[in-house]
């Protein structure tokens, strides 16, 4: 499994390769010397499927596609600019095809983009993982008790550097 690993403020700390059937209790953050102390009890159910976070130990994940979010805005702002242009130039046929060729663009990526895990508490990331049935899409109720301003009320006594609680 690959972690992109976060903070409880959300701030990117580095990416690690973990072997989930190794279960390593600490590990080094690739190209950084930070080490990591991850939380596997009770992380994976007995299908080996994760169903909590080994970062920040939230009980509360979400799965979603792995689609890259610059290239979706990329495309949809390109296609946006070349219609208006061909609609100003009177070509609407154009127009139309460009925008139909952006849709058609975005649906190819969404085929063949692949889901991730992701940590409602720390947004850590989890991919290359088994993901199922039974993991969840993003649940705005859910999604609203991990808010960064209503989190860092909950939990003052976080360590600053990781996120964890001591």
């Amino acid at each position: 499994m690959r972690i992109s690993v976060t903070n409880l403020d959300r701030e990117p700390l580095g990416t690690t390769l973990v072997d989930e059937c190794e279960r390593p209790e600490h590990v080094t953050l690739q190209g950084t010397d930070r080490i990591i102390d991850l939380q596997w009890d009770g992380a994976l159910d007995e299908h080996g499927r994760l169903h909590r976070c080994v970062v920040c130990g939230c009980r509360e994940i979400f799965k979603r596609y792995d689609f890259p979010q610059r290239f979706g805005l990329l495309l949809v702002i390109a296609a946006a600019i070349a219609s208006i242009v061909l609609f100003a130039r009177g070509q609407a046929l154009w127009a139309m095809g460009v925008l139909l060729g952006a849709v058609v663009i975005d649906r190819i990526v969404y085929v063949f983009t692949k889901e991730c895990l992701v940590c409602y508490r720390c947004r850590s990331e989890f991919r290359e993982t088994c993901i199922d049935s039974s993991h969840e899409p993003w649940d705005l109720a859910i999604g609203e008790k991990y808010r960064p301003a209503r989190q860092a009320a909950a939990d003052p006594n976080q360590h600053p550097d990781t996120g964890a609680l001591p």
